[in-house]
């Protein structure tokens, strides 16, 4: 892992016990782990209390874990097994009553042995947890996933991976709304696949931005090389090169590739919004998922306009002023709709 240490910077324990590459240092102390924590003391000293804080949450879920008993379930199931084994039907051992009834027992034992083993491995099968990241309307984060891959996580948006997507052979990841990936290229070349709608992006060491708020995914490559699929394998895959988007036409079920500036694409990483000939249409789908605003239009001609900018991200009131100056409209915020007209 680089030395992300910024990252950590003003962590309480909380959010350290709740990170995952924390909880791999805490739970299994590995080399990179431990090298990497230890740099992280050793520039930021004043935090050791709150390390050693969240290294006691962490253990203390990992004891409890571990120490749970049986369900009710599990241990009914049990209990009507071994019940089973050591009261069968007379007819079974009638003639050889003595023998026969010392043999049960132990098999009894051998069957709740065995039993316990599938039961233990059933139940550690269901430990598996997955992990949601989530944005707000008005709120982008950025998540340090622990394999290094860095997710900015636009507005309203959600992204959900297994608790040991590090020690996958392959790291996967679900998406819903719009993100930023950075992913971290790895020795052993394990890939690294963005599922959002219907849509899979696998890739190897690379930047792009995937928005998935309509069904019609769209994906930009910044640098690298993905491969775009569909889940159904009902059209050929597309691989893209960097300054490329692709996007998935749902009316005709195709890939539609074309040249893009991928800065564009990326601007809103960096608190700007980049209109290319946007209709306002689209302009007003963003404001309704960043700031879950719906709009109302006096007319039908209102949608088709279109505009060329580069707006900061701001409070709706000054982008709304904006909008309206740039486009010589009438913009007014009511119960929580816009009310668009000339």
């Amino acid at each position: 892992m680089e030395n992300n240490y910024s990252f950590y910077e003003g962590f309480t324990d909380q959010q350290f016990a709740e990170d995952i590459y924390f909880q791999q240092w805490v739970k299994y102390g590995a080399d990179d782990t431990t090298a990497f924590w230890n740099g992280y003391l050793q520039l930021y000293p004043k935090q050791q209390p709150t390390i050693a804080g969240a290294s006691d949450i962490v253990k203390a879920a990992s004891a409890k874990e571990m120490n749970r008993g049986l369900t009710a379930e599990e241990k009914s199931i049990l209990k009507a097994a071994i019940y089973q084994q050591i009261n069968p039907p007379i007819k079974q051992y009638f003639r050889f009553r003595h023998t026969s009834l010392r043999v049960l027992k132990y098999a009894a034992v051998v069957s709740g042995i065995i039993l316990l083993t599938i039961l233990f491995k059933n139940k550690k099968a269901t430990t598996e947890t997955f992990i949601t990241a989530n944005t707000g309307y008005e709120e982008t984060r950025t998540i340090l996933l622990p394999d290094s891959t860095v997710v900015i996580l636009n507005a309203h948006s959600s992204i959900t991976y297994n608790s040991e997507f590090a020690n996958k052979p392959n790291r996967e990841i679900s998406l819903q709304g719009n993100a930023y990936f950075k992913v971290k290229k790895k020795a052993d070349h394990r890939s690294f696949t963005v599922h959002a709608n219907t849509v899979s992006i696998t890739v190897l060491g690379t930047q792009f931005n995937v928005n998935a708020r309509s069904r019609a995914t769209e994906v930009v490559l910044t640098s690298g090389k993905v491969k775009v699929s569909v889940d159904d394998h009902s059209l050929p895959p597309v691989f893209m090169n960097p300054g490329e988007k692709i996007q998935l036409d749902t009316v005709h079920h195709l890939f539609i590739k074309s040249s893009v500036n991928p800065l564009m694409y990326a601007a809103w990483t960096e608190g700007k919004w980049h209109f290319s000939s946007t209709s306002l249409l689209d302009i007003t789908n963003l404001i309704n998922e960043y700031y879950g605003v719906e709009t109302v239009y006096a007319t039908e001609r209102i949608k088709r306009l279109k505009i060329s900018a580069v707006i900061p991200v701001m409070e709706l009131a000054s982008f709304i002023n904006i909008l309206s100056k740039t486009l010589d409209l009438k913009i007014t915020e009511q119960n929580n709709q816009l009310h668009i007209k000339f």
